[in-house]
C-alpha cells in the first residue's frame, strides 16, 4: 500500500501504511519488491539483471 500511495502521491495512505509497520520492514518491503520488479524485467528482456540494473540507473554497461 505504501508503494502505491507513494506513486499516487496519496499522503494519508502512506501514512497509513507507515503506522502498520515499522520504517526498518517497510524499507525491506520497498527493497524486497524493487528486486523483485529489475528479476522480472530482466527475465522479460532476457537480459542479466546486472546489465537492466546498469541501464536503469543510467550507468554504463559493465566491462
Amino acid at each position: 500500500m505504501h508503494v502505491a500511495a507513494g506513486d499516487e502521491a496519496d499522503e494519508e495512505h502512506r501514512a497509513e501504511a507507515a503506522g502498520r509497520v515499522s520504517p526498518e520492514a517497510l524499507a525491506f518491503g520497498i527493497d524486497e519488491l524493487a528486486c523483485r520488479a529489475l528479476i522480472v524485467r530482466a527475465r522479460k528482456r532476457q537480459q542479466p539483471p546486472l546489465e537492466v540494473d546498469r541501464e536503469l540507473l543510467g550507468l554504463p554497461a559493465a566491462p
